[in-house]
């Protein structure tokens, strides 16, 4: 059986664990069998102050990650919900974009190579077709510092605007740049009625990290695992056939749960279990 199918590199979401300390955060991480974890800049004031972090700050976390042997692997930043750059208040668009500076010189300064922003063009005010050009327009010129910095932008296909992986693809080939890439989130795409088994594969090649978690119709967050109608086995079945080999990412709110490590472990059984039904299903075929 091919173990590196088995043993794949999987993360975890940082809502998923119980803000403590860093190192107590990264131990448990760690203790549950991740190898990567995925840092929150959401749109909390205090998570958004991160992006002004000092020195002593970074090296803080930089060495907790390292010594409980955890690599920082990618950035989520759904702070651009409340400072998007597609608004139609010039104030709210100049924000985000700064924030986006920010947030790529926060990977920078942290190690982290990836920064995942998220597809919305507006998200607390109306759309339109203008909110989604200067989105497209910002993410381009933000690219530019992100290839300067090192660091990979990686957009999560939404409920609106960029919907689907091949909206996203269109924006990335357009682009031409390897630093700015897709992050698919399954259970987003089967919310709204979207099979991630079909669609997954149109972003062959250009997929650097894969939120995945359980889904219902209209839910889209806090499915427990295995009570929604994710296809995991047929999801990863997929990610074989294109040969994707990267990083998957477990993306839970776990935050106020006092049997926290005991879900993120038994998320880690349930996909590798998955993973080894996907694999299985196929030997016997053969």
């Amino acid at each position: 059986m091919d173990m590196e199918l088995i043993q794949r590199p999987l993360g975890i979401y940082e809502k998923a664990i119980k803000p403590q300390e860093w190192e107590k955060m990264f131990a448990d991480a760690s203790s549950a069998g991740y190898q990567n974890y995925e840092i929150s800049l959401d749109e909390s004031d205090a998570r958004l102050a991160r992006l002004h972090w000092n020195d002593r700050q970074y090296d803080e976390v930089r060495r907790a990650a390292r010594n409980q042997n955890i690599r920082i692997l990618s950035a989520c930043f759904s702070g651009h919900r409340r400072f998007p750059l597609g608004s139609s208040s010039r104030e709210l668009e100049e924000r985000g974009i700064r924030m986006m500076r920010e947030g790529i010189d926060f990977c920078q300064n942290l190690g982290v190579r990836m920064l995942q922003v998220a597809g919305y063009d507006a998200f607390y005010e109306p759309r339109s077709r203008e909110t989604a050009a200067r989105y497209r327009e910002n993410i381009l010129k933000c690219l530019e510092w992100a290839e300067q910095a090192g660091v990979m932008l990686a957009i999560e296909p939404v409920e609106v605007n960029l919907v689907k992986v091949s909206d996203t693809l269109r924006l990335v080939k357009e682009a031409d740049s390897p630093w700015l890439q897709i992050y698919p989130d399954i259970a987003n795409m089967k919310s709204l009625g979207i099979d991630p088994v079909t669609e997954l594969p149109q972003g062959r090649g250009h997929i650097a990290n894969l939120h995945v978690r359980d889904s219902l119709p209209d839910y889209f967050y806090g499915v427990p695992l295995g009570t929604g109608n994710m296809d995991f086995i047929g999801v990863f079945k997929a990610l074989d056939a294109m040969e994707y080999r990267g990083p998957i990412t477990i993306e839970m709110w776990n935050e106020t749960e006092e049997n926290y490590l005991d879900i993120i472990r038994c998320a880690r059984t349930f996909m590798l279990d998955k993973i080894r039904c996907a694999r299985c299903r196929d030997m016997y075929r053969t």
